[in-house]
């Protein structure tokens, strides 16, 4: 995660946008915003080790924080700070999610588009996500169905048939 110490006025005009009006945080009160898709933390006024101290927190593999720590960094800095800890940290997990997805979409998709020449499944939006990007290069096999639905239905289909394992990596 790339590190930038700066003022409000100094924060892309997009990050001014997300502390003003997403966050609903004042110029005076900025004091961290994170940009996940850019996998930067903006920081302003916090000591170095308390910003590590935020980043080992958002990169957790731990699925929920620890709730004293989190406790603590809102007595200490207030509602923004912990709430971009909290959101970036639910992106993190999303992110790393996504890249399992991929794998499993790759695994799985030559066997699916095998028995789809052949006419409740746990839902996953990453794992669809991949599955769709997959098999989808700008046309549809099935008219009446969108790419997301046919892939539902044949996913279902082979683990309802056992031809695909269900292991909860996703879960």
């Amino acid at each position: 995660m790339d590190l930038i110490k700066c003022t409000f006025d100094e924060l892309p005009s997009a990050m001014q946008m997300h502390v003003l009006y997403c966050e609903k945080i004042t110029v005076a009160e900025y004091q961290l915003a994170i940009w996940s898709n850019k996998d930067t933390l903006y920081y302003n006024n916090l000591p170095e080790k308390e910003v590590e101290r935020f980043i080992s927190l958002i990169e957790s593999d731990k699925k929920f924080i620890n709730n004293r720590t989190m406790d603590s960094i809102y007595k200490k800095y207030g509602w923004a700070v912990y709430n971009e800890i909290h959101e970036a940290h639910s992106e993190y997990l999303k992110k790393g999610r996504e890249k399992v997805a991929e794998q499993i979409a790759q695994e799985y998709f030559p066997i699916i588009e095998k028995a789809m020449n052949k006419p409740s499944i746990p839902y996953c939006d990453e794992l669809l996500k991949a599955m769709s990007h997959l098999a989808d290069k700008g046309h549809y096999k099935f008219k009446e169905w969108s790419t997301d639905q046919a892939y539902i239905y044949f996913m279902g289909y082979l683990l309802g048939s056992g031809k695909l394992k269900w292991e909860g990596q996703l879960s």
